[in-house]
């Protein structure tokens, strides 16, 4: 046995814990779930004597992270049906111990790391921030199948059980205790004693039918309205989360358990061959990657940041310092008057309100993250400081005042960070006496849900500077990409030439809602024009004139962008852009900007053709980064325009997707596009070569 160590607690009471070794997480494989069996069955011998059994974790912050996700990305449809047997089999002897059984959960317990805790009869978790529990797995393209779609809604009741199962959730400690999902918390060192006291209850007086009744109600009430819902918010992008509605609806209305076991498997041996399963794995592993990225040629001895300072106190501001010292740092939050700081503190607020609200935090977490906070309507030393991170206006000659002010306030080893989105980080460097220690760290907005973070290297940034600002990301839980300093970087770069097309076809002719629903139904959270509006009409503006001055062959600047902000219409600030925005009500669409364009002088094209049109945009400026070298890899670009802007996850990214095309399709529509449509949709160099020899972005 290697995977699981045996204790006893006490005479009849045995401590089954989960420890694979020479690893920091648990995962079940089939060799932990051979060992899990095991033991069960020795323990199940009535020569054994047992009358209680305690499953818990020797890992510091993991209980078990579920399936070996490596392993099932490589399954076919027949042996990921095997390997759900498996877990079943297993699962269920464990349900079926004669002797009650606890789980004693510290740390994250997702996907079957959480099943194997529904087959005990009782479930504890620890209150420490570590323990989070949770069904992710349609996330991943699949469904939870080692009884999570079975026994869950018996525990809770089927609606909060589409909830956490159909939006792949993952749940605090006390918030999984508010849903049922747990029986009680406790802190980590009395862990075993709690979980002791619910082995005094025996088993679980309902067995396999927990306590919730479930009826002909689901069938009736609850049926149609889940799959409603669920159409609207996938339009049947996602079918793991279609499949594992059937499942549990199914399961619950039948009630038979057997029934219901074989469903999920039946349903993950068919999900596991689809394209969208597979992006979605391929994205998780991108994302696992960027946890761990380290720079190469770097120092892995770097001094590591401890304390933070913000400059600029506005929206980016306010969100990034809320973010650091929600995750444990000190920070200074510097602007230039008291006002502005005030305003500030008061957004910071509100986002932590918002967040207990939610139960992302506790009343004493947010209380604790507001006291790391030290607001600086004046100047301060900042000798004490790690990193600065500027968040001021998008100007660079306030940006490069700024940085030979702070040149002269920091230590020689304090990292300076720019927010900025689009200016150059070498320009901006050069002002300083160390331009060495210049990065950029461009934060998403909203800053507290945006995971994505670009690491912009200088022309004169040091690989140790570069390390240090990766690991910092990592260490308030974003996901760094590395990219080198050019306009727009790298989401910009490929979302602005999407945004401007979109634009200019509409004052070509193309209505607003053509343009984005063309772009929702390929799998888009909103249309390029709704974006617009959220970002702002006059910041569109902005990026779309630096990069076309940049790249002016290929980008010119729509001139929808300036009549709007001639009459008023900036987006949501302004209440109107493309579409009119009011409180509590949906976006409409705008009349008002219709009449600001000329006359259309030829038939728009149909929804098909501008999908069609947008999205090879996309894909081909992707591929430009890439042909410059703006990144070390197709992987760093479809992360970060899935994590930075929403492009559709089930199509794994653009390169991805251009791969599903074959690079000879996509050389061929960008062809005809640049005959018929204008020259900057030529293919690029990277593409055309690609296709010569039908070579693909990926290799897997």
């Amino acid at each position: 046995m290697t995977n699981i160590q045996r204790t006893n607690l006490e005479e009849g009471i045995v401590v089954l814990k989960f420890d694979r070794p020479d690893s920091p997480a648990n995962i079940f494989d089939f060799a932990t779930l051979d060992e899990l069996e095991t033991q069960l069955d020795e323990l199940a011998k009535p020569e054994a004597g047992i009358r209680g059994l305690i499953l818990t974790s020797a890992k510091s912050g993991i209980f078990m992270a579920g399936a070996d996700l490596h392993s099932i990305r490589k399954m076919n449809p027949e042996e990921m049906k095997k390997f759900i047997q498996r877990g079943q089999d297993v699962f269920n002897k464990l349900a079926a111990l004669t002797f009650p059984t606890v789980a004693a959960v510290h740390g994250a317990a997702l996907g079957g790391g959480y099943e194997v805790c529904l087959a005990c009869d009782w479930r504890v978790a620890s209150n420490d921030k570590a323990t989070k529990l949770g069904l992710p797995e349609t996330k991943l393209g699949i469904i939870p199948a080692w009884g999570g779609c079975t026994r869950l809604p018996r525990l809770i009741s089927v609606p909060k059980a589409l909830d956490v199962i159909l939006g792949g959730k993952v749940l605090s400690a006390k918030h999984a205790l508010r849903m049922g999902m747990v029986d009680d918390i406790a802190s980590r060192e009395y862990l075993l004693p709690a979980a002791r006291r619910f082995l005094n209850r025996g088993k679980h007086p309902h067995g396999f039918a927990h306590s919730v009744p479930v009826n002909a109600v689901v069938d009736a009430v609850i049926a149609p309205s889940a799959r409603n819902s669920v159409h609207r918010k996938t339009h049947g992008h996602y079918p793991a989360i279609d499949k594992a509605l059937e499942v549990v609806l199914k399961g619950s209305a039948s009630w038979n358990l057997q029934d219901s076991l074989t469903r999920e498997r039946e349903a993950v041996g068919e999900l596991i061959a689809s394209d969208t399963t597979r992006q979605l794995l391929n994205l998780f592993f991108l994302q696992e990657k960027a946890r761990k990225f380290t720079v190469p040629g770097a120092s892995r001895d770097g001094k590591k940041v401890a304390r933070t300072a913000v400059i600029g106190a506005g929206i980016m501001g306010s969100g990034i310092t809320q973010w650091l010292s929600s995750h444990g740092f000190p920070v200074i939050m510097r602007d230039v008057d008291a006002d502005r700081v005030a305003a500030g503190m008061s957004k910071i607020a509100s986002l932590f309100a918002s967040g207990v609200r939610s139960h992302t935090f506790t009343e004493h977490d947010a209380r604790t993250a507001m006291d790391r906070i030290s607001p600086a309507p004046a100047e301060v030393p900042l000798t004490s400081v790690d990193i600065v991170i500027e968040a001021a206006v998008e100007k660079m000659e306030i940006k490069k005042k700024l940085f030979q002010n702070l040149d002269t306030l920091v230590r020689e080893d304090t990292i300076l960070a720019t927010n900025t989105s689009a200016l150059s980080i070498s320009e901006l460097a050069a002002v300083t006496r160390h331009p060495n220690r210049v990065v950029g760290l461009h934060f998403f907005n909203p800053v507290h849900k945006m995971q994505l973070v670009e690491v912009i290297t200088g022309r004169d940034t040091s690989p140790d500077v570069a390390q240090r600002a990766v690991h910092f990301a990592q260490k308030i839980g974003k996901l760094p990409v590395v990219v080198k300093d050019s306009p727009g970087f790298l989401v910009n770069r490929i979302l602005l030439p999407y945004m401007i097309e979109a634009a200019t076809l509409f004052w070509q002719g193309a209505e607003v809602e053509d343009i984005d629903a063309a772009m929702l139904h390929f799998g888009m959270p909103m249309g390029p024009l709704r974006l617009t509006d959220e970002v702002g009409v006059d910041i569109a503006l902005d990026v779309a004139q630096t990069l076309a001055a940049a790249f002016p062959t290929r980008m010119t600047v729509p001139e929808i962008l300036s009549v709007m902000i001639k009459d008023g219409l900036l987006g949501r600030k302004t209440g109107k852009g493309f579409y009119k925005h009011r409180k509590g009500a949906d976006a409409t669409v705008n009349p008002e900007v219709t009449k600001l364009r000329p006359a259309a002088g030829s038939t728009p094209p149909n929804r098909d053709e501008l999908e069609m049109r947008l999205v090879l945009l996309m894909v081909n400026e992707a591929a430009r980064c890439l042909e410059e070298g703006l990144v070390s890899g197709p992987g760093d670009i479809d992360l970060a325009m899935v994590m930075g802007t929403g492009f559709a996850p089930f199509r794994g990214g653009p390169l991805r997707y251009a791969d599903t095309l074959t690079s000879a399709q996509v050389a061929d529509d960008l062809s005809r596009l640049a005959a018929n449509a204008g020259p900057h949709y030529t293919p690029c160099a990277l593409i055309q070569d690609m296709a010569k020899t039908e070579k693909r972005f990926y290799d897997d």
